[in-house]
């Protein structure tokens, strides 16, 4: 469950994804991923790792297509907003098929 990675971080890394890429291309009335782990948070803490990092495994996924150059940008900008970089998350939470 990626228990050794900081929450914090991981939020703000899913804040980023919700932000530059879920909100622009909204796929339904669901409100956005983020504000649904308050209630996580408040109620269970290891309700709400498990739950995030379902959502940023999600989000890796949707990612596979991603150029070099997409992945090199978002990095930079996860980074400087204190989250995992798509690169550091894409080791831990790919799932990759054979």
């Amino acid at each position: 469950m990626n228990d050794d990675l900081d929450y914090d971080r991981l939020r703000k890394s899913l804040q980023f994804f919700v932000e530059e890429y879920l909100l622009r291309n909204p796929v339904g009335g669901d409100s956005p991923s983020i504000l649904r782990l308050k209630p996580e948070e408040q109620h269970s803490m290891t309700m709400a790792r498990r739950l995030l990092s379902v959502r940023i495994a999600d989000c890796i996924e949707a990612t596979r297509g991603f150029s070099i150059e997409h992945v090199l940008a978002a990095d930079a900008e996860l980074e400087q907003r204190g989250g995992y970089t798509l690169s550091q998350l894409r080791s831990r939470f790919w799932r990759h098929q054979k």
